[in-house]
């Protein structure tokens, strides 16, 4: 029997609409089932949730991994750099619009440096920590007394009832909630390797570029200015996917990880193979 079929009944029998006292033999037992499969679907979707956010470290790990320093200290050679040359071009618009930093940039890479640094040893130190985690996945505890239960005690089906609703939102807020991380998680994962990708052949598209016109910005025609500003606007976006998906106090998505992700999806919709 479902929890939710169990709570049907004792509410017929609060209504008085079922009258005899054996119509669920053991409900005790039945709800223990019904328990242990809501455990195991938990414990199912904890598996599946930590491992969507290992391989999330890993998109992480591959998208900085050299490739960030190397860009950077590329980049910094060019003089008179000048992002606002690049406006209307389709895909930077609201890049350009919110200001692009160098110094904002390096700062982050710093950071980033030392975290891929940690991640590559075991992708670890942006996972959860399971023993903190299973304080935020502790259910309702709800003891059933099959006595009380089949005595029609009115009062006792009227505080079953609550605890078992209490128990089934509970439930089905974490099963949500880890299925939406998954969701994101995998998203997440999927976005930054395109974007891996884009970066190491912008990576490539810049180093051409100094080779062949030098390191003045001012002499870099449109098509190879728009080149850099979408290198940047790549790296740009793989540093702002790379905090935490999910806030580990409360095991669920940051709202600001949501945004950056549809952000980085959109700016993908420009580029195909």
């Amino acid at each position: 029997m479902t929890i939710t079929y169990v709570i049907q009944v004792l509410q017929a029998m609060e209504e008085g609409k079922i009258q005899d006292p054996h119509y669920i033999k053991d409900p005790e037992w039945e709800l223990s089932k019904a328990f242990r499969r809501v455990r195991r679907r938990i414990q199912r979707l904890r598996s599946r949730e930590h491992y969507e956010l290992v391989e999330l470290n890993r998109a992480k790990v591959d998208a900085v991994s050299r490739h960030m320093e190397e860009f950077i200290s590329t980049f910094s050679t060019i003089r008179n750099f000048n992002l606002h040359d690049c406006e209307g071009l389709a895909g930077i618009e609201s890049f350009i619009r919110e200001g692009f930093q160098v110094d904002d940039m390096v700062s982050i890479v710093d950071t980033l440096g030392d975290m891929s640094a940690v991640n590559s040893l075991g992708f670890k130190s942006m996972t959860p920590d399971y023993g903190i985690m299973d304080n935020i996945l502790i259910l309702p505890k709800v003891e059933v007394d099959n006595g009380r239960f089949h005595s029609l005690d009115k009062t006792y089906i009227s505080e079953l009832i609550r605890k078992l609703k209490d128990y089934q939102a509970r439930a089905r807020q974490l099963t949500a909630g880890m299925e939406e991380i998954i969701d994101a998680a995998r998203e997440e994962a999927g976005i930054l390797y395109d974007l891996h990708d884009y970066f190491v052949d912008g990576i490539e598209n810049l180093k051409f570029i100094l080779k062949e016109e030098g390191t003045d910005w001012n002499h870099y025609s449109r098509s190879e200015k728009m080149q850099i500003a979408r290198a940047i606007q790549v790296a740009h976006l793989i540093t702002s996917l790379f905090p935490r998906v999910i806030d580990i106090n409360t095991n669920e998505i940051n709202p600001e990880s949501k945004k950056k992700i549809q952000k980085a999806k959109e700016a993908l919709a420009f580029r195909d193979a």
